[in-house]
């Protein structure tokens, strides 16, 4: 009888949250999803090293507001559980002392002073680090000696000396390994605790996984893993070794050239629709050119035949048009309520949002969806529609040429007649609404009024207008801007404009 498919990830609580976890969860949700299977979290916290306090909790955090859901785990139980190693703690040594008894692993006594000088002295030899095989042959009476002294040990997987090990990789076909170039692995520490491979083929079994998927960089390891499952006459499960994700230089993903923590990526205000989408096109094609699909669609129609290795470049630049793409799709209010935080911490809302605030930022978010890539960046590039005190730029030394001319532009229009005429007849149209709401099409027909009855082109008459209601050389649309402000703080811009600089 066919097993029923159950895939899983299993993080360990040693930081923030990689972007590889999340890259890696979506497959395996994926796979078991279009298979009628089951995706399990498991937490791998048995290295009390590198432990991070909250971690945990900001993992179940993370994936959950990408929508990673999985059927079992720490936070929600299961009848494979407990999901924490360390919580499974007492299962490992007597799995490892089974493997002993029968003679597929062994005591090892050997120091750490011994070790120490072993691996150096293979390394002067320019030989490969590994054990020797030193406690390999001790006899029964000699083992029981030393632990009846109480001598410190682990205990070593009794790898063959001779063969092969295969991995028939579904994606990659059968990688082969010369048994006689692994070392005998330790599965139990000195301290009790075991090693990720003991405790990573024990869970996974008794887990009933029946596919890993994992990222490529496991591929050395599963040879062990493979002898693992031999040695404890079990089935294993079918491996499947994803692609790494990639910096542009073609090397594996490092926050020393991509941010790599997924709260950095939510903190900066990417959609989780976004983000979603971008990592399903890591190395997989969803076909008949689509790159813009939600996460269901994903799902649905999911082939890990189509995965290709040759490496995902995770390219911002591309996240950033993806996002953009999920960020004008999204309902409007909906993408306006995301983006408060990131208005807030901009200064420009308080921690409670008037009506007329809300409806202000609706129109912003709306224009601003269109080319930002980010939430955050809809704020950071939104200071034109909310400060209503500015100065026209001062010409500095380091300003190019061009920078240069264009700011003496704006001194110019200003002072001109065309540009004091400009501003004078705009602001008495401006003045003539009957209410401070102005929309879209009566903004733009006052500006094409006026520039009819300048008579002249639209940089002379746009150009002044400009300076008087941004102080930009560029920038916002005009129409867009009266229709964001109003009519009350469009006539005060001008105005406060006019006295400062004697217009």
């Amino acid at each position: 009888m066919e097993r029923k498919v159950r895939t899983r990830i299993a993080p360990s609580p040693t930081g923030d949250p990689h972007v590889g976890t999340a890259y890696i969860a979506l497959f395996n949700i994926a796979f078991a999803h279009v298979n009628g299977g089951e995706f399990i979290l498991r937490i791998e916290d048995t290295d009390q090293n590198r432990y991070t306090e909250g971690s945990e909790q900001v993992i179940f955090d993370t994936l959950g507001w990408l929508g990673l859901d999985w059927k079992e785990g720490p936070d929600i139980g299961g009848e494979y559980g407990p999901y924490r190693q360390s919580e499974r703690f007492h299962i490992y040594g007597d799995y490892a002392k089974k493997l002993v008894e029968d003679g597929e692993a062994y005591y090892c006594f050997c120091s750490e002073e011994r070790l120490t000088n072993l691996r150096d002295r293979q390394k002067a030899m320019g030989k490969a680090p590994g054990y020797d095989g030193h406690c390999r042959s001790l006899s029964k009476e000699e083992v029981d000696a030393k632990l009846a002294a109480g001598e410190e040990y682990v205990i070593r997987l009794r790898m063959p000396y001779d063969g092969t090990t295969v991995i028939h990789d579904r994606l990659r076909g059968d990688i082969v390994f010369d048994n006689d170039k692994i070392d005998d692995q330790v599965l139990l520490k000195g301290d009790g605790f075991p090693t990720y491979h003991l405790a990573n083929v024990v869970d996974d079994h008794l887990m009933g996984i029946t596919h890993v998927i994992r990222a490529e960089e496991w591929i050395p390891s599963t040879p062990k893993h493979i002898q693992l499952y031999r040695a404890f006459k079990w089935e294993a499960p079918e491996f499947i070794h994803m692609p790494l994700l990639r910096n542009s230089d073609k090397t594996k993903i490092s926050k020393r050239k991509n941010p790599v923590s997924l709260i950095w990526y939510k903190n900066e205000g990417y959609l989780k629709e976004g983000l979603i989408n971008f990592l399903g096109l890591m190395g997989y094609s969803f076909g008949e050119n689509k790159e813009i699909f939600t996460l269901d669609e994903f799902k649905e129609n999911f082939n890990i035949d189509r995965v290709a290795l040759g490496g995902p470049v995770f390219d911002l630049v591309k996240l950033g048009w993806v996002n953009n793409q999920h960020m004008r799709l999204k309902d409007l209010k909906e993408l306006t309520d995301l983006s408060l935080p990131f208005f807030r911490e901009c200064g420009y809302i308080g921690e409670t949002v008037t009506e007329k605030e809300y409806s202000t930022l609706t129109k912003i978010v709306e224009l601003q969806r269109e080319f930002c890539t980010t939430l955050k960046e809809i704020a950071t590039t939104s200071e034109v529609y909310f400060k209503d005190e500015f100065s026209l730029p001062e010409i500095t030394p380091e300003m190019d040429k061009k920078e240069i001319k264009s700011t003496e532009r704006l001194y110019t229009a200003i002072k001109d007649e065309i540009g004091k005429k400009s501003i004078e007849l705009f602001a008495e149209k401006i003045k003539n609404f009957p209410t401070d709401e102005i929309s879209l099409e009566e903004a733009k027909a006052t500006l094409h009024a006026t520039l009819d009855e300048i008579g002249e082109g639209p940089g002379k008459v746009y150009m002044p207008l400009r300076a008087v209601l941004t102080g930009l050389t560029k920038g916002a649309d005009l129409y867009n801007l009266v229709f964001i402000i109003g009519r009350d703080r469009t006539l005060a811009r001008i105005n406060s404009m006019i006295k400062k600089y004697n217009i």
